[in-house]
């Protein structure tokens, strides 16, 4: 499908701005009275819509339009943000990523415009709150969809129960989870953006390697000297050169990372925990390539951390701890490399269960399990197929070649 340049900019944009929008609803809830997010927040949701109105873009426009109210009301202190308006905001930024994967597959926004939930929030504009606590097709569900069968209208029969109740299951907890985090924009992943300055520099490094090159060409009749200046000169502007393209594939790790507070939230939710998630370097840079590969391992760390790592507030009031449970991505340079840090305050890793688990499988003989350490034992849990878990995923909702503990 070929689209409109201006139209490619906007999903980009769009795209860009979304990623950024679940993590900031998701401090809204943390910090309901921080004016700066609040009106980063509304500002997103109101470039979306107005853009959308300039191309003619109805479904998208009325949907923003109606959440853009809500968040104007919240910004001019009429009301409080409460986690059911924060569901139905965050509901509502899922149907804006389906509605922009429509129109990247296809050109269109697609057929469903989403009645229900404009219902809902026009009722909650109004005030009437039990309408938050309706149900609705699940619109996280209808992003992947589109993205799979790259169809302007999503089937029916792919929708979920957008809102978990906190008594849900688990094994549903953790497709929530998987849902939070839609395949990304086909357009966002192969753009970057590029400082203009660092273009500047790139285009200047360039025509003095032209120089360089041309010098070197015309004193290939002189002395030796002069052949070595010039060509130590062009070997030490190569390498800025390079050095300078290298930069232009650098992203910061946030990029990554901003998707993660989402899913926590949705996977608190469902397990009937509390979670909050704290970063550090999220401006440490790496390759994109390489952001795009640990961005599921990272994902299903998180994930395990939320499910198996963090107890349920009572078990943890038992245990002398806060309530609320604590998730620390850190990332940092030490000799020359990027480290990446994810760390949790829950229960850890019972050795004695891993060492049963191991025993049962016959994955070690009996003598062998008895001299184990306790930090030998943990080591087994990186097995292939290793876990501890009563109920495992299933595999079409596991991340390949990852684990349940």
């Amino acid at each position: 499908m070929v689209l409109d340049e201006d139209v490619r900019e906007f999903l980009i944009e769009s795209n860009e701005n979304l990623a950024n929008l679940d993590r900031q609803l998701v401090e809204l809830e943390e910090r309901p009275d921080d004016a700066t997010l609040l009106a980063d927040v509304f500002r997103t949701v109101h470039t979306i819509k107005g853009t959308s109105g300039f191309f003619g873009f109805d479904k998208l426009g009325g949907i923003t339009h109606v959440a853009e109210n809500i968040l104007s009301q919240l910004r001019d202190r009429q009301r409080e943000l409460t986690p059911q308006m924060a569901s139905l905001i965050l509901e509502s930024v899922d149907a804006v990523k389906a509605i922009l994967t429509n129109i990247e597959a296809t050109g269109q926004e697609g057929d469903n415009a989403y009645p229900d939930l404009r219902q809902r929030l026009e009722a909650a504009y109004r005030g009437e709150t039990p309408a938050l606590a309706q149900k609705s097709p699940g619109v996280a569900a209808a992003v992947v969809a589109a993205v799979a069968a790259a169809e302007p209208e999503v089937p029916a029969a792919a929708a979920e129960p957008a809102l978990k109740p906190v008594e849900a299951l688990p094994a549903e907890a953790k497709a929530k989870g998987e849902e939070s985090m839609p395949s990304s924009s086909t357009l966002t992943d192969s753009t970057i953006r590029v400082d203009v300055h660092l273009l500047d520099k790139l285009m200047n490094l360039v025509g003095e390697l032209v120089l360089a090159r041309n010098q070197l060409i015309q004193d290939t009749s002189t002395e030796s000297s002069h052949q070595s200046g010039a060509s130590q000169r062009l070997n030490l502007i190569t390498t800025e050169l390079q050095e300078g393209v290298m930069k232009m594939r650098m992203q910061p790790i946030g990029v990554v990372w901003n998707k993660l507070p989402r899913v926590v939230r949705d996977l608190a939710s469902g397990f009937g925990k509390k979670i909050q998630m704290e970063m550090e370097g999220a401006e440490t840079e790496l390759d994109k390539t390489i952001i795009e590969a640990i961005k599921d391992p990272l994902t299903h760390i998180v994930r395990n951390s939320c499910d198996h790592g963090i107890e349920v507030p009572d078990v943890r009031l038992r245990r002398g701890k806060n309530a609320t449970g604590r998730i620390l991505l850190r990332a940092f340079h030490e000799g020359g490399h990027v480290n990446i840090e994810i760390s949790d305050d829950g229960g850890g890793i019972d050795a004695e269960k891993v060492k049963a688990k191991a025993r049962d499988k016959g994955l070690l003989r009996p003598e062998q399990i008895a001299e184990m350490s306790a930090r030998d034992a943990t080591q087994l849990i990186f097995l292939p197929g290793f876990s501890t878990a009563e109920k495992v995923r299933p595999a079409s909702a596991a991340l390949e070649g990852g684990h349940s503990l």
